[in-house]
C-alpha cells in the first residue's frame, strides 16, 4: 500500500518568461514607430545568486495552482497582473537550484504592459525590461538578452546559452520561452496577445518579424494578414508626415 511518508518530496517552484512590446519611437523620417521585444526579469534579493538577474518567480503554497503562484509571484515582485500564461515544461535538472531538490513548472507569458512596479515587500530588489533581440547567420540564430545598463546578459546559439548571467537554469527556460513564442507566433495568431486593442498594420509588423525571424515587403505583409484583421474607421494621427489607418484583430479579441 503507498504511504506518502516512503518518499522524499521536493518543493515546487513556478517561474515566468515574461514578453512584452515596448511604447516604440518614432522614426522622423519614415514616421513609423519602431518597437522592441522586452523580457521582464528581476533581481534576486538573497542567496542563492544573490544581485543577479532571474525570471519572476516563487515557491507553490497550499491550497494552489501552479498557474496561481505564477501569477501571484508576477503581481507580488513586479506588478504585472493580467498577462497570457502559457505552460512552457517542467525543469527538474538534478542541481538546478543549490537550495535542494527544487522543480519549476515554468511558464511562456505575454503582456500588453510594460511597465512594471515592484512590490514594496518582495524579495527581488527591483524588476526590468530587458531587451531581446534575435539575429540570423550561417545557419545559427543567436538570441541576444541586455539589461537596461547595456550588459548582455545572455546569449544562446540555436537554443544553446553560451554566454549567462542569469541565475539558476532560467538562460535556458527563456531560450525555450522565445522559441515557443517563436513557433505560436508564426503558426497562430500570437502575435495579437502583444499588440495593443488598436493599431496599424506596420505596428504590427515589425514586432511580427523580430519574433519570427522573417522579412518580407509591406505589401505582401499586408496581403497576408488582412484575413486577420478588422478595419476601423480611425486613424493615427501622431505618426510624422502620415497618417495610418487602424485596425484591431477580427475576432474583437483584445
Amino acid at each position: 500500500m503507498y504511504s506518502i511518508e516512503q518518499f522524499e518530496r521536493p518543493s515546487v517552484a513556478a517561474d515566468a518568461a515574461v514578453f512584452g512590446l515596448d511604447a516604440g519611437q518614432t522614426e522622423p523620417r519614415s514616421g513609423l514607430r519602431q518597437r522592441k521585444l522586452k523580457l521582464l526579469l528581476v533581481r534576486r534579493g538573497e542567496e542563492p545568486f544573490r544581485g543577479q538577474r532571474c525570471l519572476p518567480g516563487g515557491f507553490l503554497r497550499p491550497g494552489e495552482t501552479v498557474e496561481q503562484a505564477a501569477m501571484r509571484e508576477l503581481t507580488e515582485e513586479t506588478g504585472v497582473t493580467e498577462p497570457k500564461l502559457m505552460q512552457l515544461g517542467v525543469y527538474s535538472a538534478p542541481g538546478r537550484d543549490p537550495r535542494g531538490w527544487i522543480l519549476s513548472c515554468a511558464f511562456l507569458a505575454l503582456t500588453r504592459t510594460v511597465t512594471p512596479q515592484t512590490a514594496a515587500h518582495s524579495d527581488a530588489a527591483d524588476a526590468v525590461w530587458a531587451e531581446v533581440s534575435c539575429t540570423e547567420a550561417d545557419g545559427i540564430s543567436t538570441l541576444t538578452v541586455t539589461d537596461p545598463d547595456g550588459t548582455v546578459l545572455l546569449q544562446c546559439e540555436n537554443g544553446r546559452p553560451v554566454t549567462n548571467r542569469i541565475a539558476f537554469d532560467h538562460a535556458q527556460i527563456i531560450a525555450d520561452g522565445f522559441r515557443r513564442l517563436r513557433e505560436e507566433v508564426a503558426a497562430h495568431d500570437l502575435i495579437f496577445d502583444l499588440m495593443p486593442e488598436l493599431f496599424t498594420v506596420s505596428d504590427l509588423q515589425q514586432p511580427y518579424e523580430i519574433i519570427t525571424g522573417t522579412h518580407t515587403s509591406p505589401q505582401n505583409f499586408r496581403k497576408k494578414m488582412m484575413p486577420r484583421l478588422a478595419e476601423t474607421e480611425l486613424y493615427n494621427e501622431a505618426a510624422a508626415h502620415r497618417t495610418a489607418k487602424l485596425y484591431r484583430r477580427k475576432d474583437g479579441k483584445v
